[in-house]
């Protein structure tokens, strides 16, 4: 299906180019047939090793479509710049590169669409008992219910657990226990399962390297599944260490140079015509504070920040200059604001010179809102992976204000899971995503102070 969609794209990309744009990529070799054939099927071949390179040839049935869509398009690509560069031969590169554009775009909208369709009949007909995978679950430990739970409620992926083994029965689960770990061997010579996951505990640890080796013996694929990991986030991340593997708990899309160069072009181009498209409301809003309460313009407050790290954070000061020292969380109609100071929160404007803050790099547009360093004290002792935020830079906006978790009457809990969320999956679309919801949910939030 990869040749037939690769040549397929190159056809209809020639026809686009010739009948449209009155162009022709092979006008000096019109009647060369060997180039019309042969360019479609060095295109094709390039497609099916880019594919092989982006991991397309393996079984995406228990992952989510978007990683397959986004390994198709990283295909695509590989496949256009591949081919730029090897065109650079013939005298009518312009031509190649729109021809190849449209190439890129039609194939993958094609691959797109094909692997989409398959994936969803292929769900179609495992939810009606056929592709089945059969797995057999060696020990019992703190993930084992959970991930019981999540075969049984997903019959589209097509598992279906034939049983457990572990030292004795267990009666919580409604699964057929199959024996001790000595009747493992006996099971498999007459029933080899697709698949063995082998739970791990203290308890089925001194079996492990039994467990192992009977699978190999077997010829029986298996995986290993730690009990500790039940507590930490469902991302796992296998990298290396000179030589050495090495688990992490947490991927931080942020850490990689790359990505914060990104960010901070973001920050730095939007934060600058924010500045200047909003300049005339920040000038009133000076202007207004100045006049109707006595005291400074900007309110000064220490918060702590990437690495932990304290900073010096800018507001429009909203309440009167004698409650600033008090540090007890903002309410609803709060006595200490000013009447005007009311109105700017409500809708945000006091948080605008924190685009100050973005300029010299101690804040970004997007992260999680940073709190003082008394209330980071107490939350660590409390609130479990509250440091966790402190991995990437505060922002003026996050995923958890523009979930209408913001003010103290929120969930400390919820907003530090949506922060959680957002450092594991960052991506310049997610956080213009945010940005753009920041628009409505964000400044117009029923929990708004």
């Amino acid at each position: 299906m990869d040749v037939l969609i690769s040549s397929l794209s190159c056809v209809v990309s020639y026809y686009i180019l010739y009948f449209f744009f009155n162009t022709d990529i092979f006008i000096e070799d019109q009647h060369d047939i060997r180039i019309m054939v042969g360019l479609p099927l060095i295109v094709a071949v390039t497609q099916i090793l880019c594919n092989r390179a982006c991991d397309l040839y393996r079984s995406y049935r228990s992952t989510a479509f978007i990683h397959e869509a986004v390994n198709i398009l990283k295909s695509g690509l590989a496949v256009f710049a591949i081919i730029i560069l090897g065109s650079m031969i013939f005298s009518r590169l312009y031509q190649f590169q729109v021809a190849l554009t449209f190439y890129f775009f039609i194939q993958s909208l094609l691959s797109l669409l094909y692997r989409y369709f398959l994936r969803m009949f292929l769900r179609f007909m495992r939810k009606r008992g056929y592709n089945k995978k059969y797995i057999v679950i060696l020990g019992i430990n703190n993930g084992t219910e959970n991930f019981i739970k999540k075969i049984e409620s997903s019959p589209d992926l097509g598992y279906e657990i034939s049983g457990y083994f572990d030292i004795a029965p267990r009666s919580q689960l409604k699964l057929t226990y199959l024996g001790n770990f000595k009747r493992v061997s006996r099971y498999f010579s007459g029933s080899v399962p697709d698949e063995a996951l082998i739970m791990l505990s203290d308890k089925t640890q001194p079996y492990m390297g039994h467990l192992i080796s009977i699978c190999e013996r077997w010829g029986v694929k298996f995986s290993i599944i730690p009990g500790m990991f039940s507590s930490f986030s469902s991302r796992i991340y296998i990298s290396s260490f000179d030589g050495i593997p090495v688990m992490s708990m947490r991927r931080v899309p942020l850490d990689k140079p790359l990505n914060k160069f990104i960010k901070r072009t973001l920050d730095i181009v939007v934060s600058l015509l924010m500045l200047i498209t909003l300049s005339p409301l920040m000038l009133v809003t000076a202007i207004t504070i100045k006049a109707t309460s006595p005291g400074k313009i900007i309110f000064r407050q220490q918060r702590v920040g990437l690495g932990q790290k304290p900073f010096i954070m800018y507001k429009f000061r909203s309440m009167r200059e004698e409650t600033e020292s008090d540090l007890s969380s903002t309410e609803k109609n709060d006595p200490r604001c000013t009447k005007f100071g009311r109105f700017i929160r409500k809708y945000s404007i006091d948080e605008l010179p924190q685009l100050f803050n973005v300029l010299k790099g101690n804040m970004s547009l997007v992260g999680p809102r940073p709190e003082i360093p008394y209330y980071v004290r107490e939350y660590r002792k409390s609130v479990p992976l509250y440091m966790v935020k402190h991995y990437v830079k505060p922002g003026i906006t996050g995923w958890a204000q523009v979930n209408d978790l913001r003010g103290s009457d929120t969930s400390i809990e919820d907003r530090i899971k949506h922060d959680i969320y957002y450092i594991e999956h960052w991506s310049v679309a997610f956080d213009i995503k945010i940005l753009f919801r920041t628009l409505t949910k964000g400044i117009f939030s029923k929990n708004a102070r």
